[in-house]
């Protein structure tokens, strides 16, 4: 072969080798923190996997993106101490302005909401009503910084998960608990926690999206173009569908269900069931006689 058609094709195989997609190389480390009983945003289940849709958000990202996660859970306030000094990279999260001053932001992805719960025929439409009252809120939560901040000057009762907040109030052991209006519904629903519910208008309507170690700032523009290449594709949507609607669909379609035409005859079936049954039992004693 031609020296020069050598030197040609030499060129060509380094100009494709210099186009490949960086999925060449090794995906980016990401350690992603969290709670271990967030659910259904993010947990880890009975085998000790990481499950919710925060973790599905992030893988999704993930392949976009080609970045390796690993998921790190622990206790929630010191899981937001390591995101600040670097102990795990991002943690998805309310965006508050003081969390702000500690960590970077990515778009955010969801917008929610707290609600106050307590004891059926209690109503609180302001935050100083909560003065001297026993409020249980998961200990360094976005609910724990509001009422610190408001100086509502309750008597706060720090639980290691939202859900604990519910049970103490059910328990007595609190008289109100703050939290987001989404899990404590879900909660309700799947535990016996007597005549617990809403007492309070909606507060702390929030964005959410993934806070980011600020010693890592080009972690932002990674979960950005992530984020929007699976809202463009639709995965977000699915996601959401997937991990924080099924609940409410069910019960939606359960209540949309117009009642079967033959259920309202089944009394009139009975009775006549039960008339045909004493005819036959006279006549059969008619019989004998």
């Amino acid at each position: 072969m031609p020296l020069k058609r050598i030197r040609r094709r030499l060129a060509g195989l380094l100009m494709a080798l210099a186009c490949l997609p960086a999925q060449a190389a090794d995906p980016t480390l990401l350690r992603v923190g969290g709670d271990p009983n967030y659910r259904p945003y993010h947990y880890l289940a009975e085998d000790g996997t990481p499950q919710g849709f925060d973790v599905a958000v992030m893988r999704a990202i993930a392949r976009e993106r080609w970045l390796d996660p690993r998921f790190e859970f622990g206790e929630w306030g010191r899981m937001l101490d390591r995101l600040e000094h670097g102990g795990v990279d991002a943690v998805p999260m309310f965006v508050s302005e003081d969390r702000a001053l500690r960590f970077r932001f990515s778009r955010p992805f969801l917008r929610r909401h707290h609600v106050l719960y307590g004891r059926r025929g209690l109503q609180v439409g302001t935050p100083d009503q909560l003065a001297g009252r026993r409020v249980a809120v998961q200990f360094g939560g976005m609910a724990w910084e509001w009422l610190i901040n408001e100086q509502a000057n309750a008597v706060l009762r720090p639980m290691n998960d939202e859900a604990a907040a519910l049970a103490a109030v059910a328990a007595g052991n609190a008289d109100f608990a703050l939290l987001p209006s989404d899990i404590a519904e879900r909660a309700l629903a799947a535990g016996d926690l007597g005549d617990v519910q809403a007492v309070g208008p909606p507060w702390l309507e929030r964005n959410y999206a993934f806070g980011v170690n600020p010693a890592r700032p080009e972690l932002v523009a990674e979960l950005d173009a992530g984020l929007q290449a699976i809202e463009a594709s639709g995965e977000l949507a699915r996601l959401q569908q997937q991990w924080l609607q099924p609940a409410a669909a069910k019960a939606a379609k359960a209540k949309a269900e117009p009642l079967p035409v033959w259920l309202p005859m089944v009394p009139v079936a009975l009775v006549l069931l039960g008339a045909l049954v004493f005819v036959l039992r006279r006549n059969a004693a008619a019989g004998r006689d």
